[in-house]
């Protein structure tokens, strides 16, 4: 295989930026149909300001944000224009999220050497479309996650070509953050001093699997530079669609929002073990007079867990008019993607900063001295196993710096 992922850091924010030029260097975030911050700057997050936060939230811990809700229309219509871009090839493309898509090149170009003078080519067609504020980064493999995580770890307008050979010593030293992991597995690997894509990937297959199900034999595939997943020729197949019925017809969005969820867990839980996501969910409501209303929820990236979706639906539920009492419920989810990776790589240029907790332990080390303690592996390799790790002060780890 052959892929090229073609990654606009922090699309949405930068289309704003491009159309309103005073934002510059302010912070900004954006709103979201359901009254959430879907888009962070840079300059925000440094603040504190997170996804899913409420404006309230947002403000007070940036008073000088700017808020702004998102453009869907142009949104759609940049990102299309962003996908036409990549057709122009007449290569398979692969959508994923916002200003984020997958090229597949084993037609044309399946080397460092034939790979290059096409990046730079689809770089220049890119830049001409979207204009410097929204120039790509280019991450070239063999597969789909190592390609990403080169795209990822380079600046806009700038390429990463890896190749199989290189793969190991590419992925090894990365953040283990950049595999889309549960916040959970992702903790409890960092507990055990597994930080890098190389720790990952040298732990024993079984036990993997045992502990963190088929989503975590998958990641460490990926994390082993193993991903065989083509690139889909046009956005993956939707899930076929489900309906509820309600006898009695009800009027109540709640008892619609616990039905709506209760019918996408199980579809959700596969997508999850596939590390992908919901990225667009359709519902259609009839009510019993005999009228219909639609509903379309796009997400600013794909989603696996029933809060964020519960958020979302109900904000949408309570919204709507609802003319009679609801007869039939139809969802459909009609675009999955890849879910996002922990790991900040939105903002290349701006440093790693420190976690809520690491701040937190710092302030109560320096007050009560050393309380938290984390594993650390010093030396896999030694024959005593008491030597292969310690524990050590969590304000003085390397990684809390």
């Amino acid at each position: 295989m052959s892929v090229l992922c073609c990654y606009v850091p922090n699309f949405l924010v930068q289309l704003t930026r491009r159309t309103l030029p005073r934002l510059a260097d302010r912070p900004v975030a954006l709103l979201g149909p359901d009254e959430r911050v879907w888009a962070v700057s840079a300059e925000a997050w440094q603040e504190g300001v997170r996804r899913e936060m409420r404006p309230q939230q947002a403000l007070t811990r940036c008073p000088d944000l700017y808020l702004k809700p998102v453009d869907m229309e142009q949104g759609q219509t940049e990102q299309q224009a962003f996908l036409d871009t990549l057709l122009t090839w007449g290569l398979p493309v692969e959508a994923q999220t916002w200003g984020a898509a997958y090229v597949d090149l084993h037609q044309v170009a399946v080397d460092r050497a034939t790979v290059q003078p096409l990046c730079t080519d689809m770089g220049r067609r890119l830049r001409n479309t979207l204009g410097e504020q929204l120039q790509p980064a280019l991450g070239w493999d063999s597969g789909k996650f190592t390609a990403r995580a080169a795209a990822s770890r380079t600046r806009p307008g700038r390429m990463r070509l890896v190749g199989k050979a290189d793969e190991s010593r590419f992925l090894s030293p990365l953040p283990i953050t950049l595999l889309p992991l549960p916040p959970l597995a992702l903790q409890q690997l960092a507990w055990l001093g597994i930080c890098t894509l190389g720790q990952f990937a040298a732990l024993p297959s079984v036990a993997v699997w045992q502990r963190f199900g088929q989503a975590g034999k998958l990641a460490q595939q990926w994390a082993k530079g193993r991903d065989n997943r083509p690139v889909m020729t046009t956005v993956r197949p939707a899930m076929a669609p489900t309906a509820v019925d309600f006898a009695p017809p009800t009027v109540y969005h709640g008892q619609a929002l616990e039905a709506a969820l209760a019918v996408l867990q199980p579809q959700l839980t596969v997508l999850a073990e596939q590390l992908t996501g919901c990225r667009r969910l359709h519902l259609n409501l009839l009510f019993d007079e005999g009228s219909e209303r639609t509903v379309d929820c796009i997400f600013v990236e794909p989603v696996s867990s029933g809060r964020r979706l519960r958020a979302t639906l109900e904000h949408r539920l309570r919204t709507l008019s609802w003319p009679a009492p609801l007869a039939t419920l139809s969802l459909t989810i009609t675009e999955i993607g890849e879910l996002p990776a922990q790991q900040l790589t939105l903002f290349p240029e701006m440093s790693e900063a420190a976690s809520p907790v690491a701040e937190l332990v710092h302030r109560l080390n320096g007050r009560y001295g050393p309380l938290f303690f984390q594993g650390a592996v010093v030396e896999p390799g030694h024959v005593l196993p008491e030597r292969r790790s310690l524990l050590q002060n969590m304000d003085y780890a390397p990684e809390n710096r």
